[in-house]
């Protein structure tokens, strides 16, 4: 475990293995655990791994010093990196910090090898709604209880209640609670609410790869289509014609590699040694 400091906010970052650098980039809630069950797997695939978490979340400061903002996210990955001496690397970002990956690659195209992502680039009144219903949950219910209602619409149909899901929720609500700070949950959830990186899509000049899950409740939910597979893909692949898409069959959205990390983690592996 290390650390280093921007702004006076400490961040935490863990550099593993040896290889191929591989920034690992996880959903506001899980962070850097929603790659648990793929970093030996990557790792004995020769790729160096590279977690971190941003402020106001999981293991960094969670004291505001600053208000959160995705442009303070992205400078943050940039300090974790200068301090880990990587000049240049692959990032994969998934879930709700997506928009960080892409950002980054954006903005710092010099120092990004490879993007692989999943689909989401901007925050609609469905998405909005999402984060303005986490916060409340975690108000009123508790920080474990957001894993059950974000389980309920992520997983695929035919996992829920069996005993994979109640596996699952053994692993995530304690996962939750720790990287989920109430403090500071409110802000959070009001800067992803207004994130847009709709101009960026189109300025990520490294081979980019779209990478998720094709089953999940919220594909058969007519309020969610955003949120859908075909609709996610589409509406990236309308900014980014280039783009490589991969499908985890049988995997839920952005759960992919906690539910079917043997087979994420191969896509991830063989995508990195294209042209490598």
């Amino acid at each position: 475990m290390s650390e280093t400091y921007r702004n006076g906010t400490r961040l935490w970052y863990q550099v593993d293995g040896k290889g191929e650098p591989l920034v690992l980039i996880g959903g506001f809630a899980l962070l850097h655990n929603q790659f648990d069950f793929c970093n030996d797997i990557l790792q004995g695939a020769g790729i160096q791994t590279i977690h971190w978490n941003y402020r106001g979340s999981g293991k960094s400061d969670w004291s505001l010093t600053e208000p959160l903002t995705l442009e303070g996210w992205v400078e943050d990955l940039k300090a974790v990196l200068d301090a880990a001496g990587i000049e240049k690397t692959n990032i994969w970002c998934t879930s709700t910090s997506t928009p960080i990956g892409i950002r980054f690659a954006s903005k710092y195209p010099e120092r990004v090898k490879k993007l692989i992502t999943y689909p989401y680039y901007k925050v609609d009144d469905y998405w909005r709604n999402v984060f303005h219903a986490a916060y409340w949950v975690a108000h009123v219910f508790g920080i474990t209880q957001l894993s059950r209602v974000f389980a309920g619409v992520v997983l695929t149909p035919k996992i829920l209640y069996s005993e994979k899901h109640f596996t699952y929720e053994k692993w995530a609500a304690p996962t939750y609670e720790a990287n989920v700070n109430m403090t500071t949950m409110r802000e959070l959830m009001d800067t992803l609410s207004s994130i847009d990186t709709t101009s960026d899509v189109p300025r990520i000049q490294c081979p980019t790869l779209l990478l998720m899950g094709n089953e999940s409740a919220l594909n058969d939910m007519e309020d969610m289509e955003s949120a859908s597979f075909d609709k996610l893909i589409s509406d990236f692949l309308a900014l980014k014609p280039d783009a490589e898409v991969q499908a985890v069959k049988g995997a839920g959205s952005t759960y992919c590699m906690i539910t079917n990390p043997e087979e994420t983690c191969e896509l991830v592996i063989n995508y990195l040694k294209q042209n490598a």
